[in-house]
């Protein structure tokens, strides 16, 4: 490599890194390991709402890592703060089933096992009806919870129009409003991730 050349080499290397590393910080966005959203539910058996109020079904701290890809199972998705009507998700592909395997419950395609070990199934005209947004759905257990989901379970006589009419609207509707919101058991919140943090994302350091 000439002297002439060699400046004109290191410039444009130098250009090509900042244009990839400016294109790469556009198009990046939010950490992709830094899922944080919520959804809404409500769970139901013969008519009454069941309470899951108490702190044995809450995650108050969710547990640190050093590896971001092992989450902890409860701290994928939770509930906090003695707040029975939002669930906290932190990763992506969680469903209906694992979290109320995480509250200490069951959930199959037609049965349910409380966190007393009573297994509720289909009986004597009594049925499940599974809602969300709005639709009726064959099975929640193998659902994933997307953002902003409003799930109903139902167990009990009331067919799936009456159940939609008659309970659906009790399921809350204000998981966007927590979208906004620092996470209260996360390992330093859902803090936005700084401008120097995205810098050091985009050009890998």
């Amino acid at each position: 490599m000439s002297r002439k050349t060699g400046p004109v080499f290191l410039v444009g290397l130098l250009a090509g890194v900042l244009l990839l590393g400016g294109v790469r910080f556009l198009a990046a966005g939010a950490d992709p390991h830094d899922v944080h959203y919520h959804a809404n539910w409500a769970l139901f058996l013969d008519g009454e709402r069941v309470d899951f109020t108490g702190d044995r079904y809450m995650e108050d701290v969710q547990a640190c890592t050093a590896d971001e890809h092992r989450i902890p199972a409860r701290g994928r998705v939770h509930l906090h703060g003695n707040d029975m009507d939002v669930v906290h998700i932190h990763h992506a592909g969680v469903t209906w089933g694992h979290f109320l395997s995480n509250l200490g419950w069951g959930l199959g395609e037609d049965w349910l096992v409380t966190d007393e070990g009573e297994v509720i199934r289909p009986d004597d005209g009594k049925e499940f009806t599974f809602i969300v947004n709005g639709w009726a759905v064959n099975r929640l257990d193998d659902r994933i919870i997307d953002p902003g989901d409003r799930a109903l379970i139902y167990w009990g006589e009331a067919g799936p129009d009456s159940v939609l009419e008659r309970y659906f609207p009790e399921v809350a509707t204000n998981a966007a409003e927590y979208d906004m919101l620092d996470d209260p058991g996360g390992c330093g919140g859902a803090a936005p991730e700084s401008i120097g943090e995205r810098v050091r994302r985009a050009f890998l350091f």
